[in-house]
């Protein structure tokens, strides 16, 4: 049964229920690890380790997360327990309107269990074999490499790039464009020096610094050897980042995705 979302901007609210306390949590593919607000983890009984996790954000800063144990951690039918989570507080810099959230589910709260966000349809879904099966005959599979780092998972999906580069660019609905390292920018046929491309500074939630640069690409990018899933002249965001880049809300949204970890793979509606 299919679990309907909300949507704020770009991102994707899902309810879930920690230590048997239900909040709406951001589904965000490119966190890393599932966080938890300090506040919702006490309250859920979770319990801190003592060990700490270390990861760089796309530009670069690290960020240090104090890790913890939750008894149970719960989307629709799936259940977690002794789940290890990051704890840690985004609230700060996120809207008003995000400010009852309970935390981030990430790639690594679902690992080998496939699921689905249906965008169309508003909808995040758990598959059964059955149903996977349906995507499988319906839709396009794409092979990911998944980054595994303790209780972080990512995934990284080769992108064909105007020009005919192919690059790794990390899977995140957390994104809203399509995101590439400034190195490839002449590649693709942008001058970040032009007059007429738009530029962005200032302090990201974190309280890093940053320059943005903003142009429609002209041409296309897909996934490696899935021409059907093309998308024309896709504005991107350049930024001296540490991936190649970063494939967000712009691009996934057209259709349903289904991240079937355990394989590797992602199946993308046709």
């Amino acid at each position: 049964m299919a679990v309907a979302f909300e949507r704020f901007r770009h991102l994707v609210l899902v309810p879930a229920v920690a230590g048997g306390i239900e909040r709406r949590f951001v589904l965000d593919t490119g966190i890393g690890p599932t966080l938890l607000t300090p506040e919702l983890c006490a309250a859920a009984g979770g319990q801190e380790t003592g060990d700490r996790f270390t990861g760089p954000r796309m530009s670069g800063q690290e960020i240090v997360l104090p890790l913890a144990r939750v008894p149970s951690l719960r989307f629709d039918t799936l259940e977690r327990r002794e789940l290890e989570v990051g704890v840690f507080d985004l609230r700060d810099g996120l809207p008003p309107e995000l400010a009852d959230i309970g935390g981030f589910l990430s790639l690594a709260f679902f690992d080998t269990h496939p699921f689905t966000v249906d965008y169309p349809q508003e909808t995040v879904a758990l598959e059964t074999d059955e149903t996977l099966a349906a995507r499988l005959r319906e839709g396009v599979a794409v092979d990911v490499e998944l980054a595994r780092d303790g209780p972080s998972l990512d995934a990284f999906l080769p992108l064909a790039l105007p020009g005919g580069r192919t690059i790794s660019a990390e899977v995140d609905m957390g994104s809203d464009s399509l995101v590439l390292d400034e190195r490839f920018a002449a590649e693709v046929g942008v001058d970040l020096e032009a007059p007429d491309v738009r530029r962005v500074e200032g302090t990201d939630e974190t309280g890093g610094a940053f320059r943005r640069t903003f142009a429609t690409l002209d041409g296309s990018v897909q996934p490696s050897g899935a021409p059907a899933l093309a998308q024309e002249r896709p504005e991107a965001m350049f930024q001296r980042i540490v991936h190649d880049g970063l494939v967000g809300d712009s691009f996934l949204r057209r259709q349903a995705v289904t991240y079937d970890l355990g394989r590797s793979r992602l199946v993308f509606a046709a």
